[in-house]
């Protein structure tokens, strides 16, 4: 029984790998197409004169990668996720449970109509943040997004013009989220990497470390004020 788990867990994370670095329908599509071939090489090797055992031996072959090929495609259906929004149809691919991951850090959104929601985008969007909507609304609902449909922080620093200024990215979300000053910096550094992108005038990409979330939570500066304040106004 322990070892039937453990070669199934084994399985998984194999599969998982193979999903995370091939598309995943195609992988799905390879694994189907090979059930298709070895059910007709099965049938093959029963039908012509042959040896008993050469047939049992290839009826194990062919039981074990069935299993394979089975749990394969289930694992890849498992992980897709579609999402229906009422401007589009989005399929998301989750890995590690991100959204029970994040909804396990104990922050809320603060409470917003859809009207205050679209005006708090409108608002950020003319200086501070480029994205669409739908992903607006993921980050305030803590709902998966793809890397393509990442929101990006544009605000530069005021010191380093052509630095992303990330301390107001906190300040952003401090304001959106309750409780996320209270994260641990991991926390807030997996939050940020998974909802947002940050590049520089040059467009290349930018991190978040530690030492800026130390710096936010010391900052007085009054451009982390501008953004309190923008909430204010649309609130």
């Amino acid at each position: 029984m322990i070892f039937t788990l453990q070669m199934q867990e084994k399985l998984k994370a194999f599969v998982n790998s193979l999903l995370r670095e091939t598309n995943s329908q195609g992988i799905q599509l390879f694994f189907f197409c090979s059930l298709i071939f070895l059910t007709g090489l099965l049938y093959y090797v029963w039908i012509t004169p042959s040896s008993l055992w050469i047939q049992i031996v290839y009826s194990v072959i062919y039981i074990l990668c069935l299993l394979f090929c089975i749990s394969a495609i289930h694992f890849g259906i498992k992980r897709k996720r579609v999402k229906t929004t009422s401007d589009a149809m989005q399929v998301y691919t989750l890995t590690e449970n991100e959204t029970e991951k994040f909804q396990s850090f104990n922050l809320k959104a603060i409470p917003l109509t859809e009207i205050q929601a679209k005006t708090i985008f409108q608002s950020f969007s003319e200086k501070h943040l480029s994205g669409n909507y739908t992903s607006f609304k993921a980050l305030v609902n803590f709902t998966p997004i793809t890397v393509n449909n990442r929101l990006e922080w544009r605000d530069f620093s005021p010191k380093r013009p052509k630095q992303i200024n990330r301390q107001t990215l906190l300040e952003f979300l401090s304001q959106l989220l309750i409780g996320f000053e209270n994260l641990k910096n991991q926390q807030i550094l997996e939050f940020v990497k998974h909802y947002f992108v940050l590049r520089n005038s040059d467009g290349l990409k930018q991190s978040l470390s530690s030492k800026n979330i130390s710096d936010w939570k010391n900052n007085q500066s009054a451009y982390l004020k501008d953004i309190s304040r923008i909430f204010q106004q649309h609130l």
